[in-house]
């Protein structure tokens, strides 16, 4: 999949462009469904004991090859029902290509990965794919503005993220915001994993100027192709209306992950698209 001149000049300028209804909405309701599945086996898993620890940094360390969940613990026991823990789910990731041939269909597909393709010098490979869920009402899910390569940080710089929109998307449930331009900035900082989070090993201030967000309201099916230093954020989910989206990351062949990176090759190599 080609991009466009007026794409690829956006994402000199302004370190992202949007592609509007990029993906059906037959392929949406689809990978929504698919989520479901993937939550509720998640969710019997930790029932039957196969899954132990419910802790948020335990699940997001083991989640790097398969559709981990995170929950949000703070109401108490978990449901009776593993169906029912879709309610508290949060993340869901971060190898959905790896284990799931739908999710991987559309990270590799023409639609997200071509495009990805075309933004990297080849080969281009997928480093994590998840979805983030914001639940209806709830402000535990939200996102202060950052960059994305202070945490998958490659040298030399070359990551990619495509951000897909399973559901509609705006200020009240928690929309995606960017900076424009702020990829030409240095990395603010280098980001390791701990025990209870992740920490700097690397960093410079950010530059002190004043930023202006641009808020990215999204039709579901609607794909946003962020460069791995522009600046983003989204805020907690006001609405009665879940907020979901696929984010799958891509690097260069070219580049490596630095060694501090909380995700590493897995021995045969990451999927390439």
């Amino acid at each position: 999949m080609s991009i466009t001149p007026a794409e690829q000049e956006a994402f000199a300028r302004d370190g992202y462009f949007v592609r509007p209804d990029s993906v059906s909405a037959t392929m949406v309701d689809a990978l929504n469904a698919r989520l479901s599945q993937l939550i509720t086996r998640c969710a019997a898993e930790h029932q039957d004991g196969t899954r132990r620890s419910l802790a948020f940094w335990d699940i997001l360390r083991g989640s790097r090859d398969d559709a981990s969940v995170c929950w949000e613990m703070s109401h108490g026991e978990m449901p009776a029902r593993a169906e029912d823990w879709e309610a508290r789910a949060m993340r869901v990731g971060h190898g959905l290509h790896r284990v799931d041939e739908l999710f991987a269909s559309v990270a590799r597909g023409q639609m997200l990965g071509g495009v990805l393709s075309a933004l990297l010098p080849p080969p281009a490979w997928i480093v994590q794919s998840a979805v983030v869920y914001k639940q209806p009402r709830s402000d535990v899910v939200q996102f202060g503005l950052h960059q994305d390569s202070a945490y998958l940080t490659t040298e030399p710089e070359s990551l990619v993220l495509a951000f897909l929109a399973l559901d509609d998307m705006d200020e009240e449930n928690g929309a995606l915001s960017v900076v424009p331009g702020t990829h030409h900035d240095p990395l603010h900082v280098a980001l390791a994993m701990g025990p209870d989070g992740f920490y700097p090993v690397e960093g410079r201030p950010r530059p002190e100027r004043d930023y202006a967000p641009v808020l990215l309201p999204m039709r579901r099916g609607t794909v946003a192709f962020i460069h791995g230093r522009t600046l983003h954020a989204s805020g907690p989910n006001r609405s009665p209306r879940p907020r979901r989206s696929l984010i799958v990351h891509v690097m260069s062949g070219t580049s490596r992950l630095s060694p501090n990176t909380w995700i590493q090759p897995p021995p045969e190599g990451f999927l390439s698209i």
